[in-house]
């Protein structure tokens, strides 16, 4: 304890009789190295999450319930009523909607001189008046959206109708239809209609999708009671979507079911790039951080070998000299850490929770997001490269004998 405490006033005394300006930039590198370990982090962590949810709220819900497989292989989920009905019985789960997926070949005369221009793609049958309760609506563009009884409407993206600045997609539009135009659609299964545009939305997404009412689907493909995908929100804060997709596995055992991160798909591999990327410029930050507290203290205990080897002939020992600059490199990276935590949590975060940045607006905007764990490894990171970077230059200049540091 003795030992400690003279550590504690070599260490007090050095800062205080040091220079005050050095002693500012110091910190203030510390808290910049901080501050930008967290900031790129949190960028990319929140990337992550607008992009994750955009995909969830826009496309796969949290758990997606398809047609089994085995034994037999099946087209449709059948009595989908009934087993929407005990999904909703389980605790947690918000909302479900069924729709039906149905491939078909899209045809516009843009200029009606019969030079039809076609597309393929898939057009999807929903339940207009409860797909509102589970994915975010896109924005319409014109027009209106569909209503539960339209059987002769059709909604496309902004994307598929063509004209709009929306994503690009070569060849692959209809060459600008408009809100009132003919489309005629070929299903797959030979089945062909003809339908008014009723609405163009904006396909800020990029799902291009072709929205026609589960009516009119049942229709087309001579069902009912059916669905191609059960789509289930659920409140993630009551419990893990594993959980929720364990009891709807029970529920339905021949049934494919699955949840959100399992469908991601490529959106999964750019997740991942971005934690690489943000795991790259930690280490970096991390690095700079080290070197500067390494460069600044061997330095320090470079100017004061001879009151080192003072020290050491009056019978103060060596570790207690070494631990005297680990406490002086610990102070800097404390004081840089809280710095850089205030600047990140108590100012951007919270600017950017009142001024988020639109990335695909409305729908998606990018904020700064942290997890527990992530801030932790952060802090100890730092700890960690202050300690060592304080440790091993005390350590170096310390083990010169007496004579040698007095004399330099």
């Amino acid at each position: 304890m003795d030992d400690w405490k003279t550590s504690f006033f070599i260490a007090y005394k050095s800062i205080m009789r040091g220079n005050k300006s050095m002693l500012a930039l110091m910190i203030f590198i510390l808290a910049l190295s901080f501050l930008n370990m967290m900031f790129i982090s949190g960028v990319m962590s929140g990337i992550w999450s607008s992009e994750q949810g955009l995909v969830i709220n826009l496309l796969t819900a949290d758990v997606t319930v398809t047609p089994q497989q085995q034994p037999t292989l099946k087209q449709f989920i059948d009595n989908e009523q009934e087993l929407r009905a005990r999904i909703q019985t389980i605790p947690g789960v918000v909302a479900t909607v069924r729709h039906y997926l149905l491939a078909g070949s899209l045809s516009f005369d843009k200029d009606k001189n019969g030079q039809y221009k076609s597309i393929s793609g898939v057009i999807t049958g929903i339940d207009p008046s409860q797909d509102a309760s589970v994915f975010v609506e896109q924005p319409l563009l014109e027009g209106q959206e569909l209503s539960p009884d339209d059987t002769d409407q059709i909604v496309l993206s902004s994307a598929i109708a063509g004209g709009y600045g929306s994503i690009e997609r070569s060849n692959t539009d209809l060459g600008g239809a408009r809100v009132g135009d003919k489309i005629q659609v070929t299903y797959s299964n030979g089945v062909q209609r003809i339908y008014t545009v009723k609405g163009i939305y904006n396909d800020v997404g990029g799902m291009n999708e072709t929205f026609i009412t589960a009516k009119e689907a049942e229709s087309v493909l001579g069902v009912s009671d059916s669905a191609s995908q059960i789509l289930v929100k659920t409140d993630l804060a009551k419990a893990p979507v594993a959980y929720y997709q364990d009891r709807i596995q029970a529920m339905a055992p021949n049934l494919v079911v699955q949840n959100y991160t399992s469908l991601l798909g490529s959106v999964a591999s750019f997740g991942k790039a971005l934690n690489v990327i943000s795991g790259i410029v930690g280490a970096i930050s991390v690095a700079v951080a080290a070197i500067t507290i390494f460069v600044l203290i061997y330095v320090n205990a470079i100017n004061k070998r001879r009151q080192i080897g003072i020290l050491k002939a009056i019978g103060i020992k060596r570790h207690i000299i070494v631990n005297a600059y680990v406490l002086q490199s610990l102070f800097y990276t404390f004081c840089g850490l809280a710095i850089g935590a205030i600047a990140v949590f108590g100012l951007l975060v919270p600017a950017l929770i009142a001024w988020p940045i639109p990335i695909l607006a409305p729908l998606m905007y990018l904020t700064l997001s942290f997890s527990a764990l992530g801030v932790s490894i952060s802090i100890v990171a730092f700890a960690v490269a202050g300690y060592l970077a304080g440790r091993i230059p005390a350590l170096m200049v310390a083990k010169e004998d007496i004579l040698t540091a007095i004399w330099g």
